[in-house]
C-alpha cells in the first residue's frame, strides 16, 4: 500500500494550480512515508514541466485531478447546451493528456450538480456518453501505463450538492460505463455526508472501487467554517471521522478485498490517500496536519494489522 496525500489540501493555496507548487511538493518528496501525491492542474505550462520532472524521479505515484478544476472552475460535463458540453470535454482531454505527462496512475473525475429528482434520468445518460469518451480517449493516447479514470462521489444535499451522489449509484453508473479503466474512488470523509458506513459504501462499490481516501469532515454545525466537505484534522471535536473511525474503513476495505482488487485492476500499488487542510483561524500549519495525519493512520494501520495476526 502506498500512503498519499492530496497536496492540494494540505497546502491549500496550490488550490487552483498556483502559488508555490514546486516548493510544497518537494517537502512531500522529501518525506518517505508518502508513497503518492495528489496534485492539482498545474496552470503554467513552465511550472507543470517543473513539477512533472520533479515527480518523474520521486517514487512517487501520482493522482491527477481533473475534478478539482471541474469543481471550481465550471467545467460543465453532461450539460445540455451542446457548446458548453463540447468546450467541457476538450478541456478534459487536455486534462488527461496532463495526466498523462505525469505518468499518473489515476486521473479524478467528478459529477455535475444535481438537478433534482425530475431531471436526473437524462444527465445521467448524457454523464454515461461523456465518460465513455474520456476513457476511450485516454486509452487511445501512447503511455507508459494505462491511465485510469476513478470517478468519486459527493454528498447530493448538503454542501457539495452533486449528481453522484449515494456509493450504490455511483456503481450502476460504472455498471453501465461498462470501462476497464473506469473505476471509483471510497472517500471515508464523504460517508457522513452521504449518510452511509464503511460497510456500505465499499460493499456497494464492489469490484468498482480502485482508490481510497481518509479524511474528516463536519455534518453537524453549518456555523462551523469546516462544514462540509472541507477536511478539518483528525481528532477535531465537531469532527466525524477519527481513530476508530479509519480502523473500521481499513478492516471494510480488508473484507472487500480492495488491496487485491485494485492492484490487479491497475497494475500498481493500491493508494490510499488522506485528505487534511490546515485551519488558518487556528494557526495550524501543512507540516502540523500532516503529522496528525500520518499518526492517526499509522496508529490505525498497526491495530488492523494486529487484528490480521490474530
Amino acid at each position: 500500500m502506498d500512503l498519499g496525500v492530496v497536496h492540494a489540501l494540505a497546502f491549500p493555496e496550490c488550490r487552483g494550480g498556483e502559488g508555490p507548487v514546486i516548493e510544497t511538493l518537494n517537502r512531500i518528496v522529501d518525506d518517505a512515508d508518502f508513497g503518492a501525491v495528489e496534485i492539482a492542474p498545474v496552470r503554467d505550462p513552465a511550472i507543470r514541466e517543473r513539477a512533472r520532472a520533479l515527480l518523474s524521479w520521486s517514487g512517487l505515484q501520482v493522482v491527477y485531478l481533473p475534478i478539482l478544476p471541474m469543481l471550481f472552475d465550471g467545467i460543465e460535463i453532461a450539460s445540455d447546451d451542446p457548446e458548453r458540453r463540447d468546450v467541457a470535454r476538450q478541456r478534459l482531454h487536455d486534462l488527461i493528456d496532463e495526466a498523462i505527462s505525469f505518468d499518473s496512475t489515476l486521473a479524478m473525475i467528478g459529477t455535475p450538480p444535481d438537478p433534482g429528482p425530475d431531471r436526473r434520468s437524462p444527465v445521467f445518460e448524457r454523464l454515461v456518453e461523456d465518460i465513455r469518451e474520456l476513457c476511450d480517449y485516454a486509452d487511445s493516447q501512447p503511455t507508459n501505463r494505462r491511465l485510469h479514470i476513478t470517478l468519486e462521489p459527493f454528498d447530493r444535499d448538503i454542501e457539495k450538492k452533486r449528481l453522484i451522489g449515494p456509493t450504490i449509484e455511483a456503481a450502476a453508473l460504472a455498471d453501465t460505463v461498462d470501462r476497464e479503466n473506469f473505476g471509483l474512488t471510497v472517500d471515508l470523509s464523504h460517508l457522513p455526508l452521504l449518510g452511509e458506513t464503511s460497510a456500505q459504501a465499499i460493499g456497494a462499490a464492489g469490484r468498482h472501487l480502485i482508490h481510497a481516501h481518509i479524511g474528516n469532515c463536519v455534518i453537524d454545525d453549518p456555523g462551523c467554517p469546516f462544514f462540509g466537505d472541507f477536511h478539518p484534522r483528525f481528532g477535531h471535536p465537531q469532527g466525524r471521522n477519527d481513530g476508530p473511525e479509519i480502523v473500521e474503513y481499513l478492516r471494510q476495505l480488508d473484507a472487500h478485498g480492495y488491496w487485491e482488487n485494485a492492484r490487479s485492476r491497475l497494475g500498481a500499488t493500491p493508494i490510499l490517500s488522506m485528505e487534511v487542510k490546515p485551519n488558518q483561524i487556528d494557526n495550524e500549519s501543512s507540516g502540523a496536519i500532516l503529522a496528525n495525519g500520518k499518526r492517526t493512520f499509522s496508529r490505525a494501520w498497526a491495530h488492523v494489522r494486529k487484528d490480521r495476526l490474530a
